[in-house]
């Protein structure tokens, strides 16, 4: 049987780099989309020696920069058929408001945007698959985010936490009006929180978050544990007809934030597709409005 296929953006280390190494023990085809190369190369070497099979592959590209996620769709179009399971997990923490070569501010677009980009330039491949995934990280950090249409990016002022926590909400949001979108399709499209996760991004954390990262080491689990949702929406038949839900600790789960309405969703998902390059209207990436 053919192995099913999974890219997963941010997969060079954390939560994405334990996913990438059970999925591919699983039988998983592996392709990582990393911004650095080298550092790719030897997590795909380390996944083949870990796993024992030779099926992880990779493709760079920078969440910066939208041309760089249109190669990246580009290149994995040229090198296989269809795509199973898109886990966008990559994600940043920054300490200040920094603006991308594409205008944007970088937490909104690499958390957000180009994940966002990327999902639409791989539905195509996605529904060419017996049953497509999309797997979207959130976190339980949402619940600290806002929907306000004028300061998605910070506008009126930054806050490190602010603006991370907003993009998890604006995950969240967007998986759930694109899972209404894709309706009547063979794909899915969930979210998930993966827990307080001992990662890199969260020791690199700025200023007094660091302190804070380290103080909730007590109460964090390893990447291993914190990639087992990811793992189980990926793999599982039990979630196969999933869609549209929010997941922590391999099981569904309900979340409450006031911004989640059907009118804040198409106000977002029409503010994020204003915001790509006018090709965003290739053949397989319109979809019908939220019923």
């Amino acid at each position: 049987m053919q192995k099913p296929i999974c890219l997963i953006t941010g997969a060079t280390e954390g939560i994405g780099k334990a996913t990438a190494i059970e999925l591919a023990a699983r039988g998983f085809t592996v392709v990582l989309a990393a911004r650095d190369a080298a550092k790719a190369e030897g997590v795909a070497r380390e996944i083949e020696a870990a796993t024992g099979h030779r099926d992880a592959d990779y493709l760079v590209a920078d969440l910066t920069s939208l041309a760089e996620v249109r190669a990246l769709s580009e290149k994995f179009h040229q090198r296989y058929p269809h795509l199973d399971v898109l886990l966008n997990n990559a994600g940043i923490f920054s300490g200040k408001r920094e603006i991308t070569g594409d205008g944007f501010e970088a937490t909104y677009q690499v958390n957000y945007l180009s994940q966002f980009y990327l999902t639409l330039l791989m539905l195509d491949a996605l529904q060419r698959a017996e049953q497509g995934r999309i797997i979207n990280l959130s976190s339980s950090v949402h619940t600290n985010g806002k929907f306000d249409p004028d300061n998605l990016q910070s506008e009126k002022g930054f806050s490190t936490f602010g603006a991370y926590a907003t993009s998890k909400l604006l995950m969240l949001l967007y998986t759930i009006e694109l899972a209404e979108r894709l309706r009547g399709t063979s794909v899915t499209a969930n979210a998930v929180h993966p827990g307080v996760v001992r990662t890199q991004m969260m020791f690199r954390a700025p200023g007094i978050f660091r302190a804070v990262a380290y103080a909730a080491l007590p109460f964090s689990v390893s990447p291993q544990r914190g990639a087992a949702t990811s793992v189980y929406l990926a793999s599982s038949a039990e979630v196969k007809d999933v869609s549209g839900k929010y997941f922590t600790r391999a099981r569904e789960a309900s979340f409450k934030t006031a911004f989640n309405t059907p009118e804040n969703r198409a106000l977002l998902w029409d503010l994020s597709m204003k915001s790509l390059p006018s090709e965003a209207d290739a053949p397989g990436q319109a979809l019908p409005a939220s019923r």
